[in-house]
């Protein structure tokens, strides 16, 4: 189906971009790695990572790598909340890093021009080196991908996460005083860990998007990195059917969403192993007890009416790279199998203002 401003819609460019994210971990986290040596060159006292959507949700996911592998303070903080509250208090010579596939996104172009007007070390991170984000940043970190068509961001947000790690890396080598060898972690091993993600958790995905009612509430929990995890993985199902919802913080959800937990509803659990893993077990047990559906993306059992499988061996830090593939497919087949249209966007006026929205055009 084609739609305005020249976009196709086909739910092919979405699988094929899920199926590409593996082959990408094989090469490009040791280029940007390599681009990142070139432009950084002095240690920041705190890093800010921000962007909107998918870009902002990977600075969520990447965090936990910043300060566990450089020991500098790091944030992850939306664009608009970055650019008119947060850089007030930023500390001189800080990171900031602005995420943003297209380099068009409005609020994350604010920022970073607020940011170098501060004085601050602004990083773009973006597919296009032109871009008006590329412009705007002192230095750029650009990543490439084989375009898959129009879609749910899927190999785009697995190349933001590579790129935040790889400068997440080079923090730690200028915090170190040294150069460290390769990459932070065995590409080779991420991309079949990626690779069986996908061969393991798509017939189960598959499976469960048929069971789903089309009206399905599906909320999706997750703590640390896991939480950028879980609002990409509803991002999609929203991007992809439109279906009600919502992505919440592990503990958070005890607190409130719980009260709306109940028969009908499918709970997803982001069950990464790491410091909140226990949290996930117990949240599980208690959406079960309330009559929710229950579901764990996990690589083991789980106290789950279904589990999500994922590959064994992925460090907490490095889970967000793995864990979004099952709700990547769980959106795709969800989503293809009913025949609906990503973003509504048979709707050209809704296109045309959601465009303006986001890219002010």
């Amino acid at each position: 189906m084609k739609t305005g401003a020249g976009i196709e819609l086909r739910w092919e460019a979405m699988l094929k971009g899920i199926h590409m994210q593996a082959d990408w971990l094989r090469t490009g986290p040791d280029e940007l790695l390599a681009q990142a040596r070139e432009l950084l060159d002095e240690t920041p006292p705190r890093i800010y990572l921000t962007g909107c959507g998918d870009s902002h949700f990977a600075g969520i996911g990447a965090r936990l790598a910043f300060e566990r592998w450089s020991g500098i303070p790091t944030q992850a903080v939306e664009s608009l909340e970055l650019s008119r509250y947060e850089l007030e208090l930023a500390p001189a010579g800080s990171w900031v890093v602005c995420v943003s596939n297209s380099g068009r996104v409005v609020r994350t172009v604010e920022a970073a021009a607020e940011a170098r007007g501060r004085g601050l070390k602004t990083i773009a991170v973006t597919y296009d080196a032109e871009s008006r984000l590329a412009q705007t940043a002192e230095v750029t970190l650009a990543f490439r991908y084989d375009d898959p068509g129009f879609g749910p961001g899927t190999i785009s947000y697995i190349a933001s996460l590579g790129a935040l790690y790889a400068l997440a890396w080079r923090a730690k080598e200028l915090a170190e005083g040294q150069s460290l060898r390769g990459c932070p972690w065995d590409t080779a091993g991420m991309a079949d860990a990626t690779a069986e993600t996908v061969e393991l958790s798509g017939p189960v995905a598959e499976r469960l998007a048929a069971t789903l009612p089309d009206d399905a509430t599906i909320d999706i929990l997750g703590g640390g990195p896991s939480l950028g995890t879980a609002l990409f993985g509803r991002a999609k199902l929203i991007e992809s059917a439109h279906s009600p919802g919502g992505a919440h913080e592990l503990e958070e959800w005890a607190h409130e969403e719980f009260f709306c937990t109940r028969p009908g509803v499918t709970t997803i659990v982001v069950a990464s192993p790491g410091a909140s893993h226990d949290r996930a077990v117990e949240q599980l047990e208690a959406a079960r007890k309330v009559g929710a559906t229950t579901v764990a993306v996990s690589p083991d059992a789980a106290p789950a009416d279904l589990v999500l499988p994922v590959a064994t061996g992925t460090p907490e830090e490095l889970s967000p790279l793995t864990y979004c593939v099952p709700l990547e497919l769980l959106a795709y087949h969800y989503a293809s199998s009913r025949g609906l249209t990503m973003l509504g966007f048979d709707d050209e006026s809704r296109r045309s203002l959601n465009y303006h929205q986001i890219f002010g055009e």
